[in-house]
Formats: C-alpha cells, structure tokens, sequence
C-alpha cells in the first residue's frame, strides 16, 4: 500500500530556491508528493505518474530526484515537479507505479477553483 499525498505550493520552492548570479530561478518545485509505504515490503518507485484529468491521463515524466526511489516499509520519499496552476486544477487522480508493474492512485478531494466546483 501506498499513500500519495500532493502539497500544491508547499513552500519547498523556498528551501530549493536560490538565485544564481545571473538572477535565473535554479529551482521552480512548487508541488511535492509525499509517498509512504504503509506494507510491509519494500517499493521501488520511478521518477514519474500520470494525472487523470477530463481531458484523459496525463504523464508527468519531470519528477525530482530522477531515477527510481526505493522506499521501505513505513518510510515516506518525496519528488518535486512544477506545476501549472491551471493544469493542476483539472486532476482528479495521481497515480504511481512501481517497478513490478502494479499501480497506487490518490484521488484528489474537489477544492475551490478546481475545475467543474
């Protein structure tokens, strides 16, 4: 089992953000998703997941830390994407993989100004 938790602004674009000395942002993460491994194995999980929206499933392939990330019984790993508010709106469900081919999905509670609410 595994828990999805999405934190949409959660201020970790503040702890990986600095500037270079050109003044470009280094880091835009505005999204973290906070996954736990509620077995009682370990899960091997790639950097990416698909979006459902009403528009179908979409696959985000940008996640941070790259690579897959393995996770063991009661241990929570964190990836980190940019997100556009508009697009983030329209997800109802997040769904993971592992490495064995099996699926987690996280459906997103309705807020204000998500699509359709």
């Amino acid at each position: 089992m595994l828990k999805i938790r999405p934190i949409i602004n959660s201020g970790v674009d503040e702890i990986f953000g600095f500037k270079t000395c050109c003044g470009a942002r280094a880091f835009d993460q505005n999204l973290e998703l906070l996954l736990t491994n509620q077995g009682p194995t370990p899960l091997t999980i790639p950097s990416h997941c698909d979006l459902e929206t009403d528009r179908g499933p979409e696959r985000v392939d940008y996640l941070m830390p790259h690579g897959p990330q393995r996770i063991g019984p009661g241990e929570t790993r964190a990836f980190y994407c940019q997100m556009d508010d508009s697009r983030w709106r329209r997800v109802t469900r997040i769904v993971f993989y592992d490495t064995q081919g099996r699926s987690y999905a996280a459906d997103l509670k309705p807020e204000p100004n998500r699509a359709g609410t």
